[in-house]
């Protein structure tokens, strides 16, 4: 395997441990609507960002070229991704939300030979077909009361959809803009989207800040920055299977941090996720 791949199959696992990061402190956040947390989420992950690249002087990494139009794209997908998923949330279950959200991987798999031009292999079919079932049973079937959320399932189909465009539109800026370059612009474009909606009390805010700056910073910036990043590098069929990495690594972290129970069915759903995993990364 060549250095480059091997180096973008790291920063998409990365990414899928610390995005799983985002219900943890999320659910410490008390007092906030969904959209108000994916608002000061994004509003500062972008100045925490700034800041950052401000103080280290490298200021050229947030230069805008060509394409400007995908960036914009990119930072819309983002936020409708983000919005559809809480919704499906809220309108439905956790399950349904997450079941539905990494679908994406699927609408990858038909769309990614017309609109790329990238094939999937048979072994990649395999991966996906073997992570699909592993999701499956690590949000557990039997609950999924499909027949009462209605709302909840449609909003989380659309978060699917959308974040599969996202992801390919990220492939295609990647020949031009960096994933730290797709990263910080798509914060502010975020905001902005999110700013009627997401307004709150100052005091609530402040109370949840400590929460806040961790969510915007681990699962938001480095997270967002290096899955991207890492998406220049390898095929994109293969990072969205990475990606499934993220609610093997929520379940871990859940029952290390929170004391939840782990399943049979979470630990045979994460093993089959982390089998589809490795046949992508030893994939030629």
């Amino acid at each position: 395997m060549d250095k480059k791949r091997f180096s973008g199959y790291g920063e998409i696992i990365i990414a899928a441990v610390l995005w799983s990061l985002a219900g943890i402190f999320a659910k410490q956040i008390h007092g906030m609507s969904a959209q108000s947390i994916i608002f000061y989420r994004v509003i500062l992950a972008f100045a925490i960002f700034f800041i950052f690249i401000l103080i280290s002087g490298n200021l050229k990494i947030i230069k805008l070229k060509d394409k400007k139009i995908y960036l914009l794209l990119f930072g819309i997908m983002q936020a409708g991704t983000m919005l559809a998923f809480f919704i499906s949330i809220l309108e439905g279950s956790v399950s349904i939300a997450v079941l539905l959200l990494y679908t994406a991987p699927v609408y990858i798999t038909i769309l990614s030979p017309w609109l790329l031009k990238e094939k999937s292999t048979k072994k990649g079919l395999i991966a996906l077909v073997l992570s699909i079932i592993g999701i499956l049973l690590i949000v557990d079937p039997q609950k999924l009361d499909l027949a009462h959320y209605p709302a909840g399932i449609l909003a989380g189909i659309v978060s699917g959809i959308i974040y599969a465009f996202q992801i390919m539109i990220s492939k295609y800026a990647g020949s031009t803009y960096s994933g730290y370059t797709q990263a910080f612009w798509s914060f502010p474009v975020a905001a902005i989207i999110l700013l009627p909606v997401g307004i709150a009390p100052l005091d609530i805010v402040l109370d949840n800040l400590v929460y806040l700056i961790l969510l915007s910073i681990f699962p938001t910036i480095l997270a967002v920055s290096l899955y991207f990043n890492g998406l220049k590098k390898v095929k994109i069929h293969s990072a969205s299977i990475l990606g499934l990495i993220e609610p093997v690594s929520a379940v871990i972290l859940s029952v290390l941090l929170l004391h939840e129970q782990i399943s049979a069915l979470e630990m045979i759903g994460g093993a089959l996720i982390l089998t589809g995993v490795a046949l992508v990364t030893t994939e030629k």
